[in-house]
């Protein structure tokens, strides 16, 4: 009786061991992705409205005034992305995503290091000054690090299910 009731029990675990695969629900997306994507959106939205109000105060800057209006709005982009990135790095990623996670966390905070540079770099230019500027190749180096860091988190967010957007604005390719 007992072997019979041992063989009937292995028998329902085999069973159950070689269900279809395809007949399991699917598991929900991890949060972090819809929670890193709320963070680049709001960054987005921020930024938007700080290159709105840019457009209405060069109406009335005076040329001597544009390096400075320039370097205050590049610090207060830094300061916008300096805020995201603590919110970012505050979640917790999924095991698969860590890499992901660190590497958009260490490319963005080059890009923070570069705008600091630049704001120091486009005070106290008059307009001339600051339309000869060019972008420094270490600027475009940590965006495109930045740009591709983010792409592969966006894609490993669409292998776990997730519908999200994550390379917006900022990280937009």
């Amino acid at each position: 009786m007992q072997r019979h009731l041992v063989l009937g029990a292995l028998t329902a675990l085999l069973l159950v061991g070689c269900a279809d695969p395809e007949d399991e629900q699917p598991s929900e997306p991890p949060a972090y992705y819809a929670e890193v994507a709320d963070v680049t959106a709001a960054l987005d939205e921020a930024n938007s409205a700080a290159d709105a109000e840019l457009h209405e105060a060069l109406e009335t800057a005076r040329e001597s005034e544009m390096g400075d209006l320039f370097a205050r709005v590049t610090d207060e982009a830094a300061a916008r992305h300096e805020t995201a990135l603590a919110e970012i790095e505050a979640l917790e990623p999924p095991a698969s995503a860590e890499d992901a996670h660190a590497a958009l966390l260490e490319t963005s905070r080059e890009i923070v290091a570069q705008d600091r540079v630049a704001a120091g770099e486009m005070a106290g230019l008059d307009a001339d000054a600051l339309g000869a500027r060019e972008t420094p190749a270490a600027y475009l180096e940590a965006e495109a690090a930045a740009d591709a860091a983010c792409a592969d988190l966006q894609q490993l967010a669409g292998q776990a299910g997730a519908d999200v957007e994550l390379c917006v604005g900022l990280y937009a390719p």
